[in-house]
């Protein structure tokens, strides 16, 4: 297979994606809150297995997978910060800030200081290694609440509040990657320093979010639209080229600048959210072919530390959270492990983590944002929904046997 069949196969699947859940063609039904089945499908076709797609080739359509990764952390930015039901209030924004770093302060030192015990012939990049780690680590996907939303039509104090934390801890991930692209990143700007390579990358994405929203004018043209924020992302990811610096943070700080500086916001979140579904099945299949067998050993020692300390965090987290609230005290201790779902944004991390840190270490976070994608699918919706009767936030039985279809978002 070459680069240029799979580069048809990925549009296709971009197609399907987009076509199966696009108005009134949305199959309800289909799909796990962690769309984490795109990625075993794209092992089972990789070089490990099937053999239908190598490495090789997927290395020819970096190029695309790069727009995409910045398609969609830009969308991610733009719907930064809200729900369905409106705006988050800045105090839930700093309640879940506070949320992901706890939790990326646990994975980064359970890394840290237990990778010699577990796999000492990744002792050298232990810094690359734990700070990855804990970018991927660190949020709750927002999938598993509009599932258990869905299913059980969960409404209440606590699915909100939960749904909030969820919806505003992304600013922690992009804000490690920028550190550690100054740190270990192939920046052509590495002479300014780390402040000053990370003060290039969000004031780079900064400037022309504003720019955008200045473009965009008071007046929402739809096409118009189109043409000045798909112009504005090119240009941003051929900069972030050029300069070296993480891409994604680039596209994602022009997007919450965008959302934040433009008076279209509600539209053009809702002229981006179809795109989205689009972008995200490709990249997952893109994962599970980029994840390497022959380093489970190690991957999976990592992967138990990185568990353990999310699990603890997040239990941790939550018994404080119980002590203010008391709702979630009601809810007991399955409320945290209701919250160690990963799900979309930690799998794209991770692919930006095995792009820019080829060999044992991108691997190695790939294989283990996988896993963690996998061991969240099996703890984390359960153990939310049972949080959630114990609150009688749950009004409905299951309305089919299936599980239900994700929201294709990037978090």
């Amino acid at each position: 297979m070459n680069s240029l069949l799979l580069l048809m196969g990925l549009l296709l699947v971009a197609y399907l994606g987009s076509f199966l859940v696009g108005g009134e063609r949305s199959v309800g039904g289909v799909g796990l809150p962690s769309s984490v089945e795109w990625v075993v499908l794209g092992a089972v076709i990789g070089p490990n297995a099937l053999g239908i797609v190598s490495t090789s080739v997927v290395d020819g359509v970096q190029s695309v997978v790069t727009v995409a990764l910045s398609w969609l952390l830009f969308t991610a930015g733009v719907r930064y910060a809200t729900t369905s039901r409106g705006n988050i209030s800045f105090s839930r924004v700093l309640v879940a800030l506070c949320w992901s770093l706890v939790t990326a302060g646990a994975v980064f030192a359970a890394v840290y200081f237990g990778v010699a015990r577990v796999a000492p012939e990744l002792v050298k990049d232990r810094l690359v290694l734990a700070l990855a780690l804990a970018a991927v680590s660190c949020e709750t996907t927002r999938h598993v609440m509009r599932w258990v939303r869905e299913r059980y039509d969960a409404r209440g104090p606590l699915i909100d509040l939960l749904e909030d934390i969820s919806c505003s801890e992304d600013v922690v991930p992009m804000g490690i990657l920028v550190a550690l692209f100054a740190l270990a990143g192939k920046s052509k700007i590495a002479w300014l320093g780390y402040a000053g390579v990370s003060g290039i990358t969000v004031g780079v994405g900064a400037a022309l979010g504003g720019l955008c929203a200045l473009l965009l004018g008071r007046e929402f043209r739809l096409r118009e639209s189109w043409g000045t924020i798909l112009g504005m992302s090119l240009l941003a990811i051929g900069v972030s080229a050029m300069a070296g610096i993480a891409f994604v943070v680039v596209l994602f700080v022009m997007g919450v600048v965008l959302a934040l500086g433009s008076k279209h916001a509600e539209e053009i979140r809702a002229m981006l959210q179809p795109t989205e579904r689009g972008a995200l099945l490709p990249l997952l299949l893109v994962c599970g072919v980029r994840l390497e067998p022959r380093a489970i050993g190690h991957t999976l020692a990592i992967f138990g530390l990185v568990f353990a300390a999310r699990v603890i965090a997040k239990v941790v987290l939550a018994w404080i959270l119980g002590t203010a609230n008391a709702d979630a005290g009601r809810a007991g201790g399955t409320l945290g492990l209701g919250m160690v779902s990963a799900g979309a944004l930690s799998m794209c991390i991770g692919l930006v983590c095995a792009i820019t840190f080829p060999g044992q270490v991108g691997s190695t976070v790939l294989g283990v944002c996988a896993a963690l994608c996998i061991a969240g699918e099996l703890v984390g919706p359960p153990s939310l929904r049972a949080a959630l009767r114990r609150v009688d936030e749950l009004h409905t039985a299951p309305k089919s046997t299936a599980p239900p279809q994700p929201t294709g978002e990037a978090s």
